[in-house]
């Protein structure tokens, strides 16, 4: 079962009592009569839960009947640590950010802040993307079709040719040069890099331009990482996203 903005579930009040009735094992009705939380409720979030590692689950008979029993996972990297919570925040609301971002949002040193984010990792939290020059951080719920795009959106000319080609939806050459006030061999490595990661393509002729790979992939990174500026582009090129 898989449920949207699923950290948003697991930072709520909900979840924090759950995980405390769960400190000693226990089923979901029990959890239920605990917590004064309605069993669907419970259930939902009991889901959620197991998926992120949260919890021990085994079972045991009860009257002839298999009862799921479930027990909360004694880790110092739960979302109730306040830590732990806020770069999980940052994550949540940056995706795709390196480690020197990530130090840079949340003030945190380098070992500290390296040490949590390994936990994290471990205990499946958070997804990382390394590549030979460095890491990049991403919530559980992004798909990996997404990851490319999100990263090159967080380099400075790479996100000016995004934005210039979904405002003009095509461009040459020259034009997109002009537009990133970047030297010609910057822009040129920087349109192979976007070609290489599927995120656009050169359309061959007298004049060879360049345009978007998928909008629809394009308009769920910006979402996802600039929802204020979407919202301006939504505006003003209606015509671009009117089949979204």
């Amino acid at each position: 079962m898989e449920y949207e903005n699923d950290y948003s579930y697991i930072r709520d009040n909900y979840s924090r009592l759950i995980l405390n009735s769960a400190r000693s094992p226990k089923s979901a009705i029990a959890i239920s009569k605990e917590t004064k939380i309605s069993l669907g409720t419970v259930y939902r979030r009991l889901e959620i839960l197991k998926k992120y590692g949260f919890l021990k689950i085994s079972g045991k008979i009860e009257n002839g009947n298999k009862v799921m029993i479930y027990h909360n996972k004694p880790k110092r990297y739960h979302v109730q640590n306040p830590r732990i919570s806020y770069i999980l925040d940052i994550i949540d609301k940056n995706p795709g950010l390196s480690f020197r971002d990530l130090q840079r949002f949340s003030g945190y040193p380098m070992g500290t802040l390296s040490n949590s984010l390994s936990n994290l990792e471990k205990d499946s939290k958070i997804i990382v993307k390394r590549s030979k020059r460095r890491s990049n951080y991403f919530p559980r719920n992004i798909s990996p079709s997404e990851f490319p795009t999100l990263i090159n959106l967080r380099k400075e000319t790479s996100r000016r040719i995004i934005l210039f080609l979904v405002e003009n939806q095509k461009g040459t050459f020259s034009e997109i040069r002009n537009f990133a006030n970047k030297s010609p061999s910057t822009v040129s490595l920087t349109l192979t890099n976007l070609i290489e990661n599927n995120i656009i393509r050169r359309v061959s002729g007298l004049r060879p331009y360049f345009e978007l790979q998928n909008i629809q992939l394009i308009h769920n990174a910006l979402m996802r990482s600039e929802p204020n500026t979407i919202d301006k582009m939504k505006d003003r090129f209606a015509d671009t996203f009117s089949y979204l």
